[in-house]
């Protein structure tokens, strides 16, 4: 403020010269402010994320031949991963040797080599790189710290592995930009556990951690912790299930800690790497498995924190591991409807064992026969399979990418033909994007995860069983983080499930008032929604919340004052008592069978794996309905149809609307 006096005594003589003074001084305002900064960051930053249709290399070798058949199809965008690690099996995960090879020292030369065979395999190869920030282990025996691999959360405060790491982390992406900036359109950040930064240290110690727990514990305003709680304090539930917000105080206090600092972590690499990209492509991180991983040791719930910040471009999660197999639903790891509605990117891997990759052997070591055996055992389920998780993503808005994670998974020229076919019906309908066609929506509480005991085994019935059911009711259904729960246009959905819904504060409660229990919808609850409300556990507070007492032996439906409380004791629940629930709140439903249904306005998927006659019912009269797979006409001028599917088959419909 003080500089513009000074511009005033230059003597400006016409409105354009005053225009011009006053140009300068916004300029120097916002320049010494810091603010122009962000104003030229925000010039640059973020790139829309794409569809992407893509193929990633395996991690036993780069095979150029498969690279090839994937761009004889029309896939030319490949995702690389030149790793320093080892995997969890004991081998090196990339082909190719380390880049980080001593202490500031790194040698990019096998990363050229990889892509450099990636790109004499196909030419017009377009590359998605993955940076691999765990170090390797000489750096872990030379500075005596614990392995980020399994250990992420004892190393993540710790500084000297911060900066090393940041070091190698710029070193790369300049090494990458400098010569490939053409070619790459995309950073994966990998860490943690098998590189989707979790952590598997269950909380255990080390002297940074330490630190850090302190330092968190005092900016909150609370007593210095001193120490670590113990195994027994950390992991104490008073309630059985449930953590008393009292009683279990630091508990719950130890573990919010523990996923801020895996939250700050991502956000300090992906700062560094926005640092040199100057988001010139998008970057992505695997994270948000609130789905997947239930409870708070493996770092998972800073998870919409990560969804608003401008650092992450994109989410990425395998498809689920538990419903996978053919006539399994699949599904989402991640609040996938949270991520697209803060404008993000979402990337869904397909890693499924197909029929051409059985009794796997990696140098030293048998490919243990869960990871592969449990796959689709023919050609038939292999393709039927398939196209499921390809529906699933072309109706849900996100990207995929074809995994073939330690070989031979894409061996079968049938099968190949298939995604080549997917891919051609990827160019035609995965744009424009189609809005939902959910009448149902379901919303996780990653802050109730912070209070349920993370050893019982019933931790994995809310979400990570429950998905089953979900996918099985003959409607599709939207899977959001409740903390969207204000932004959200609730008006098409007709029934609410919240399977996790512990902890109701004042605020959350209004905003379930306003929003969720009003006209005419079927909430369902699960448990003991509300328990915990405004720092305390009483029973009470599930009637106050959803008018049903708590400890009901049974499914309880009460008729509120312009909507309809629902109550189930117990989580999981089935897919014959989820679609008569929303049978009775007026959702659509599109097959009765039980076979899982995907659904946007255009496109309608089926998947089964016994197959048989199926009567597909639509919201209104369509002029034809065509199978996009079999190119047939199923259906004209009609609101449903019957339909023969083989066992096992993915059918994709597009309906014409009249």
């Amino acid at each position: 403020m003080k500089k513009f006096p000074r511009l005033c005594r230059r003597g400006v003589r016409s409105w354009k010269g005053w225009v011009g003074v006053l140009m300068e001084a916004v300029w120097i305002g916002l320049a010494s402010s810091g603010v122009w900064d962000s104003v030229l960051w925000a010039e640059q930053s973020k790139p829309k994320v794409p569809r992407w249709f893509a193929y990633r290399c395996p991690y036993t070798e780069s095979e150029p031949g498969t690279v090839r058949r994937f761009a004889q199809i029309g896939v030319h965008l490949v995702h690389i991963s030149p790793l320093n690690t080892l995997c969890s099996l004991g081998t090196p995960y990339s082909p190719y040797p380390p880049s980080w090879v001593g202490p500031g020292r790194y040698d990019f030369s096998p990363v050229d080599q990889y892509i450099a065979e990636v790109i004499q395999a196909d030419p017009q190869a377009q590359l998605m790189c993955g940076v691999d920030l765990n170090p390797p282990a000489w750096w872990v025996r030379m500075h005596r710290r614990p392995d980020s691999f399994w250990e992420l959360g004892r190393v993540a405060a710790d500084e000297k592995w911060r900066q090393d790491t940041r070091a190698y982390l710029e070193a790369f992406l300049r090494h990458t930009e400098s010569r490939y900036k053409d070619r790459i359109v995309a950073y994966t950040l990998f860490c943690g556990s098998t590189l989707e930064w979790y952590d598997s240290s269950e909380g255990q110690e080390s002297s940074s951690r330490l630190a850090a727990w302190r330092t968190w514990m005092t900016r909150q305003g609370q007593p210095d912790p001193v120490d670590i709680p113990p195994v027994s304090i950390r992991e104490r539930a008073t309630h059985g299930l449930l953590r008393d917000p009292e009683a279990d105080r630091l508990a719950v206090a130890y573990w919010r800690f523990h996923n801020w600092l895996v939250g700050d972590t991502i956000l300090y690499f992906a700062q560094a790497a926005q640092e040199v990209l100057h988001h010139r492509v998008p970057v992505g991180i695997f994270y948000g498995y609130l789905c997947e991983l239930p409870g708070a040791a493996y770092g998972h719930l800073d998870f919409d924190r990560l969804c608003r910040s401008d650092l992450v471009d994109f989410f990425m999660a395998p498809s689920p591991y538990q419903d996978r197999a053919v006539g399994g639903a699949g599904g989402f790891m991640v609040p996938v409807g949270s991520v697209l509605h803060h404008g993000k990117g979402f990337l869904q891997e397909l890693d499924h064992r197909t029929h051409t990759c059985r009794g796997l052997k990696l140098p030293g070591v048998d490919v243990p026969p869960p990871l592969y055996d449990a796959g689709f055992p023919t050609l038939e389920a292999s393709r039927a399979g398939l196209r499921r998780e390809f529906a699933i993503a072309l109706i849900q808005g996100t990207s995929l990418w074809w995994f073939n994670i330690f070989g031979h998974i894409y061996d079968d020229p049938k099968l190949m033909e298939a995604i080549g076919q997917m891919r051609q019906l990827w160019e035609r309908f995965a744009v424009p994007e189609e809005p939902s066609a959910a009448e149902i929506a379901v919303f996780v509480d990653p802050e109730s995860f912070l209070y349920l005991d993370g050893r019982s085994p019933k931790r994995m019935d809310f979400l990570y069983r429950q998905r089953m059911g979900l996918g099985r009711i003959g409607a599709p259904y939207d899977l959001y983080s409740i903390a969207d729960l204000p932004e959200l246009d609730l008006s098409r959905y007709k029934m609410i499930f919240f399977p996790n819904l512990f902890v109701v504060d004042k605020t959350k409660r209004q905003i379930l008032q306003e929003k969720v229990c009003i006209g005419g919808k079927t909430v369902v609850w699960v448990h003991a929604p509300g328990i915990i409300t405004e720092g305390r556990y009483d029973p009470a507070n599930v009637e106050r919340l959803c008018g049903i007492a708590y400890g009901a032996k049974q499914i309880t439906l009460r008729a509120m004052d312009g909507w309809t409380s629902v109550l189930a004791p117990e989580p999981n629940l089935s897919a014959s008592v989820l679609r008569e629930l929303a049978q009775k709140a007026g959702v659509h439903i599109y097959c009765d069978k039980g076979w899982p249904v995907y659904a946007h306005r255009r496109l309608l998927a089926v998947h089964t794996d016994t197959g048989g006659l199926c009567t597909i019912r639509l919201p209104r009269p369509a002029r034809q309905v065509r199978e996009l797979f079999s190119n047939r006409i199923a259906a004209e001028n009609a609101d449903h149809f019957e339909d023969r599917l083989q066992g096992p088959d993915t059918v994709l419909y597009l309906i014409q609307w009249e």
